[in-house]
């Protein structure tokens, strides 16, 4: 049963992390606008509140959507130092990007549709543009002065004196602005999801492969990915063992130690500091001041005889 729940994850993980993220961006939002949303009720600066609150967070999630996405570096670099074959395949280019997109969006796009059902921010924001030909008591009044009142319709611990028994068109005036609010969020989640449909279906149907054979290729970039980044993980180290057994004489893997060097201050001199690939123009770079030391100087330390011990890894 727990090898089949496991499977069951593993098979669905881009799902259920899709709906984490989409839960934890609701749980946000909801104490977001709980513990940080006020809105000032006047008019022009309630504008500009309610959109940052709305908009900017949402740009926040998307940057940080890019910037966790693995797909961006590796399409950056790739048109930077990549194949001939990315400069030339506009469509595996978009292809690429539009993926990124998708699930760079679903922060953001939750973050906005939540907001929108929620109405708090849009009313704050609308509330001075609503039109005010049902209620004749603005007839008479200029711009300025509706625009006031209106701007206060969201606080209901504002009071209007402007104008005597308010309070109904003030509820009929916040139910108006619920409606457009949440009836445009509806209109955006219906939109993205349309939009996702299609854009993971329209490669599907103009694939070469079968559905078996498309499945088969997904798992396989998925496990090649996973053995490469182990296998990466155990040659740096075993490669990086290397140059600090040359610099100290000995590894923390080593069992019996023989024998330790004593690093000249020369030698600590060279390999401290801030360095990236020190040379990268050449075929085989080095990846640290350590690798430099250890490729290209002779060892000015010492070495000394130590008792056999058993060394703790």
């Amino acid at each position: 049963m727990f090898s089949k729940l496991m499977s069951f994850f593993e098979n669905k993980r881009s799902t259920i992390l899709v709906s984490l993220v989409s839960l934890a961006t609701i749980l946000g939002q909801q104490a977001f606008s709980f513990f940080a949303f006020t809105c000032p009720c006047k008019p022009t600066i309630s504008l500009y509140y309610g959109l940052a609150f709305s908009t900017v967070p949402a740009l926040v999630l998307l940057i940080i959507g890019f910037s966790i996405n693995n797909l961006t570096w590796k399409l950056i670099m790739s048109l930077r130092h990549g194949s001939e074959l990315m400069h030339k395949s506009c469509k595996l280019i978009c292809y690429v990007l539009v993926n990124i997109t998708l699930t760079s969006l679903v922060a953001p796009v939750t973050w906005l549709a939540v907001t929108l059902l929620n109405g708090l921010y849009y009313k704050c924001a609308m509330s001075e543009f609503l039109s005010v030909d049902n209620w004749k008591v603005f007839e008479n009044m200029n711009l300025h002065d509706r625009k006031d009142i209106l701007a206060r319709f969201p606080c209901p611990k504002v009071k209007i004196t402007e104008i005597k028994n308010i309070s109904e068109i003030r509820d009929e005036g916040n139910r108006i602005l619920l409606f457009q609010s949440q009836v445009a969020g509806w209109i955006l989640i219906a939109c993205v999801i349309v939009a996702g449909f299609l854009t993971v279906c329209i490669p599907r149907y103009c694939s070469p492969l079968s559905f078996l054979h498309l499945n088969y290729w997904a798992q396989y970039i998925e496990n090649e990915d996973a053995l490469f980044q182990q296998t990466s993980k155990k040659h740096s180290q075993l490669y990086a063992l290397k140059h600090i057994k040359k610099f100290f004489g000995f590894t923390s893997e080593e069992k019996q130690v023989k024998k330790i060097c004593l690093p000249a201050r020369k030698d600590w001199k060279m390999i401290s500091g801030l360095d990236m690939f020190t040379k990268v123009e050449q075929d085989f770079c080095q990846y640290s001041l350590l690798h430099t030391w250890a490729e290209e100087s002779t060892p000015s330390h010492i070495s000394i005889p130590v008792d056999d011990v058993v060394v703790d890894a």
